[in-house]
């Protein structure tokens, strides 16, 4: 079984996602969160699909295409870090680029729905592979080092985060704005 990580195995940064997830057992945690996932998407209306809760802010659909994007980099640096690669920096990445560039009108919310089950079931295969301690070996060095397991905890973590977002920002802003 993958445990949650150490402090000290990851950013700090990386608490505000970690911290959302309090139980062990990643695999399992992975396989719950899918469905979990799946269901919260399935269960929103296609309408709102493209709804911003605010000007400049991202659609439910770009919310979803962004999880899905981050979950394949943070699998790649899971992997890096699974075999101990101290060269390759954990890094930040420019999600505003990737979504102005996804064109995500092309697609429907059940295309991004369907790679989301596709890319999370690469990420159950690939961290079930591993052992306890390809888990805990790290990628980068200094404050940007983190392990494989902490990658798929913050990624679990990522998801709670954007699903609160839109229960608290879309969802609930839509109820409000269709009662009065």
């Amino acid at each position: 079984m993958i445990t949650k990580p150490l402090i000290g195995e990851y950013p700090p940064r990386l608490e505000a996602y970690i911290g959302l997830t309090k139980e062990d057992g990643l695999i399992h945690l992975m396989r719950q969160d899918r469905n979990c996932t799946y269901n919260f998407f399935k269960n929103i209306n296609p309408d709102m699909a493209n709804y911003r809760y605010a000007e400049g802010k991202w659609s439910i659909k770009q919310v979803l295409m962004h999880i899905n994007y981050v979950e394949r980099i943070m699998q790649y640096r899971a992997l890096a870090a699974s075999r101990g690669d101290n060269q390759t920096p954990f890094g930040f990445t420019n999600h505003e680029a990737y979504i102005q560039n996804a064109e995500v009108e092309r697609h429907d919310i059940d295309e991004l729905l369907e790679e989301f089950n596709v890319i999370r079931n690469y990420s159950i295969e690939f961290f079930s592979g591993l052992t306890e301690k390809q888990s805990q070996l790290c990628l980068g060095s200094g404050e940007d080092t983190v392990s494989a397991r902490a990658v798929g905890y913050a990624l679990l973590g990522h998801v709670h985060h954007h699903m609160n977002i839109i229960n608290e920002r879309y969802l609930n802003t839509v109820a409000e704005y269709k009662a009065s």
